[in-house]
């Protein structure tokens, strides 16, 4: 597994916690990293808790939670805290490297569907930045795209003109596909559509009821996506396409 302190997840996260509650956040943060790092892993995920009870969501909070549990062999929920980090920073390598290692212990081997392949490169683009660097980036592009109409606006020749008008395009629709990456991620970190199953045995019913037929078994660990959800039901979806109703109580959102 990955070391639990890097120096820019504490910076980032220390710069989230400051304002009321700044003192008291970084004194429950370094608690936590302190009692990691001498193997007291049940201490630190206590002081991770106590900040993430105060309404705080980090990346690298939820990476630290995240090993914490995965050195205490709970690995559900090891599982359910790298997703949630990835959840806010898809660029995170670390959490996702982590999370294929847990993953290896789940007993569930679900193959999924394949994507198209323009697909899978546009996914892959997307998620190797965060939602607010790609809003950053558009702004970036949004000014250059503004400095090149200046300059198609007084270009000394037609030649100069009809480049900076095909530079202008150019970064133009440049800004419309970061500020899409942006809202995509940042629509994904706000939803509510996959959970991790958080108990050890869960029967995947026919029907959102008791009473309903088996359709499958699934274990602690496997993630489902979320379709509907009826009173103490969920409808679910699997990566390789097997639906079916699941109590609510079973699973965690990610």
């Amino acid at each position: 597994m990955k070391g639990i302190v890097r120096l820019s997840m504490i910076i980032c996260f220390l710069a989230a916690a400051a304002g009321g509650y700044g003192k008291d956040l970084d004194s429950l943060w370094q608690k936590g990293n302190d009692a990691y790092s001498i193997g007291e892993y049940r201490e630190a995920l206590s002081a991770y808790k106590a900040i993430e009870e105060q309404g705080y969501e980090s990346a690298p909070l939820f990476y630290n939670m995240g090993n914490a549990y995965y050195k205490l062999k709970e690995n559900g929920r090891a599982i359910l805290y790298y997703e949630k980090t990835l959840k806010l920073d898809p660029a995170d390598d670390d959490a996702e490297n982590n999370l294929k290692i847990a993953q290896q212990f789940t007993l569930d081997k679900i193959d999924s569907v394949p994507d198209f392949i323009l697909a899978t490169w546009t996914k892959r683009l997307m998620d190797s930045m965060s939602s607010d660097n790609w809003a950053w980036l558009g702004i970036v592009m949004l000014a250059l795209t503004a400095l090149l109409l200046l300059f198609f606006r007084f270009a000394p020749s037609t030649g100069a003109r009809k480049l900076s008008f095909v530079l202008v395009c150019i970064t133009f629709l440049t800004v419309i596909l970061f500020f899409i990456f942006a809202f995509i991620l940042k629509s994904r970190s706000d939803s509510r559509d996959y959970a991790i199953v958080m108990v050890p045995v869960s029967s995947v019913k026919s029907a959102p009821n008791a009473t309903g037929g088996n359709v499958f078994i699934l274990h602690e660990g496997t993630k489902v996506s979320i379709l509907e959800n009826v009173s103490q039901w969920s409808r679910i979806e699997l990566s390789d396409g097997r639906q079916g109703w699941i109590p609510a109580g079973d699973m965690e959102i990610i």
